[in-house]
């Protein structure tokens, strides 16, 4: 049996407790006495305050940029006039996150509140002396915030000793969740795929019989260059021990390559995006998946929901069904997949702003879970309704749309909704009826059999050395190999591999493996 890590399978209450959505979310409560805008509080002119907010390139036609949203306008409003601050978000592309942070901290101009789900990149601007302690502030301006996150969630932003995050709090673990054309499987008249040679099948009939009358413009297989891959890769992984997982580098565990060939194979039968390597912004992956172009895919959990590919599918595509499945399975016949911490993103004040004060305290106003009901569902009438239980039921309005399409990435201090009581969660989760079965089934299949990651009660040197060279260097592996010539493919990824441990990822697997051994003395 492997010894790696893996969560047990939840009950049927805990996964009540989980809810349909997968970005950044919110919290709140607007901590009063002086230092509000330091002594500016509401004396002179406001001061402001400039906060990362991710462009996940998904602004629906009509909206309003991400930079003006109704809850850029809450928030102002509720927070920064009554303590004297100009409220100024700074997009940054999700799928550049790390490399645009890292040219802005290297200048002294990243916003005054950053965060990132890299912990490389937090260890490496810890290591710069880039990031502002956080300790006294948060003693002085945050007493809700602290009692919100928790000393044991708050210990996941302390390094060497010292307090420089604030560490997210995620409500829903479950990462990643394979989904499909129902109505073209109907139309075939045929089942879920239950296992890796069902799916390839499946891939194979939708192919040759484009059971969605795209024209030939069929995508049977739908991936981005941002890829998730990782409910397919992980399971031609083979028995491996704890040590092994924890240290080796990808690249190199036992049936990662197998994988890799198995998604040569598909490409080269035209099973994949032709045009993958392209898509860096994820946004050609977005359109055929709305255009009814593509028959399965893998994304965030519930991304379809949050990000309403499902409910523009069905505009465009009226009948289009989206179901959850759960194809891929291992050596031991479980469909095995990476799932989150409880930590989500790490959020941080740069060192070099002068609002460390002012950013505390939004953090703070933002722990209220009258704050947080109101970022998390928008304005009522408009994105929501209340049903007789109290509890907000989205409205599947373009109106609503046009507010929703990005809202959790406002708030935050939570990745996932949180009402505050076990029992609102709980119904909040099926607050949407249309899509309630679905966002369900996501979380329940993006949750089973989850491995959790690998994780050091230190920094690992090396890796933060390394982080970008070696994350590029991946990136051209997962595009090379696949998109290689059959013939090619086991010499490319054998020196691909070699030249990933040359350039750095020797030293990460070295450094690994010392403070794996020396966590387990402890």
């Amino acid at each position: 049996m492997p010894m790696y890590p893996r969560r047990k399978k939840l009950t049927a209450g805990l996964l009540s407790l989980l809810m349909p959505v997968l970005t950044l979310t919110a919290c709140a409560d607007n901590p009063s006495g002086p230092g509000g805008a330091q002594d500016g509080g509401k004396k002179g002119n406001p001061v402001t305050l400039k906060i990362e907010l991710f462009d996940r390139g998904n602004t629906p036609p009509g909206a309003p940029p991400l930079t003006e949203s109704w809850f850029v306008k809450y928030m102002q409003e509720k927070f920064g006039d009554p303590n004297n601050i100009k409220l100024e978000f700074v997009t940054v592309p999700r799928t550049e996150e790390v490399p645009k942070l890292n040219v802005l901290m290297a200048a002294n101009e990243a916003p005054d509140i950053i965060f990132t789900y890299s912990d490389p990149a937090v260890q490496n601007w810890v290591k710069q002396g880039g990031l502002t302690e956080l300790g006294d502030l948060l003693n002085q301006y945050g007493p809700k915030l602290k009692k919100y996150l928790g000393d044991q969630l708050l210990g996941y932003g302390v390094i060497n000793g010292k307090q420089y995050t604030v560490p997210a709090k995620r409500i829903i673990l479950a990462s990643s969740t394979p989904i499909i054309r129902k109505d073209w499987l109907d139309k075939l008249g045929m089942q879920p795929p239950k296992t890796t040679d069902e799916f390839y099948n499946v891939l194979k009939a939708f192919k040759e019989k484009d059971p969605g009358n795209t024209g030939g413009k069929v995508i049977p297989y739908g991936i981005r260059y941002n890829n998730n891959l990782d409910p397919l890769v992980r399971t031609f992984w083979k028995q491996m021990s704890e040590e092994e997982y924890y240290t080796l580098p990808d690249w190199l565990k036992p049936g990662n390559k197998d994988a890799y060939r198995f998604l040569n194979k598909l490409y080269n039968e035209g099973l994949i995006s032709p045009d993958f390597a392209l898509d860096k912004d994820g946004k050609k992956f977005q359109a055929d998946l709305v255009n009814g172009q593509i028959g399965f895919a893998i994304t965030n959990t519930n991304e379809p929901v949050y990000q309403a590919y499902y409910s523009t599918l069905q505009k465009n595509v009226p009948g289009a069904t989206l179901l959850p499945v759960d194809p891929f399975t291992n050596y031991e016949g479980k469909h095995v997949k990476a799932i989150y911490h409880p930590l989500s993103a790490h959020i941080m004040i740069p060192k070099a702003s002068k609002r460390a004060a002012e950013a505390i305290k939004l953090l703070d106003w933002m722990s209220d879970y009258n704050v947080i009901f109101d970022l998390q569902n928008g304005p009522e009438g408009v994105a929501y309704k209340k049903g007789d239980d109290g509890i907000p039921v989205f409205l599947d309005t373009d109106d609503a749309k046009k507010i929703m399409y990005n809202y959790l990435d406002y708030s935050m201090l939570i990745n996932g909704k949180d009402m505050g009581d076990p029992e609102k969660t709980l119904k909040a989760n099926a607050a949407d009826p249309k899509y309630k079965d679905f966002t369900m089934d996501s979380i329940k299949i993006g949750d089973q059999d989850g491995q959790l990651p690998p994780r050091f009660d230190r920094p690992i040197e090396a890796q933060i050395k390394y982080n970008q060279t070696l994350s590029d260097k991946g990136v051209e592996i997962v595009v090379k190999t696949i998109t290689a010539k059959p013939a090619d493919f086991d010499k490319l990824y054998d020196d691909m591999a070699a030249e990933y441990m040359k350039i750095g990822g020797k030293e990460v697997q070295d450094e690994q493996l010392k403070a794996y051994r020396e966590m387990k003395k402890k």
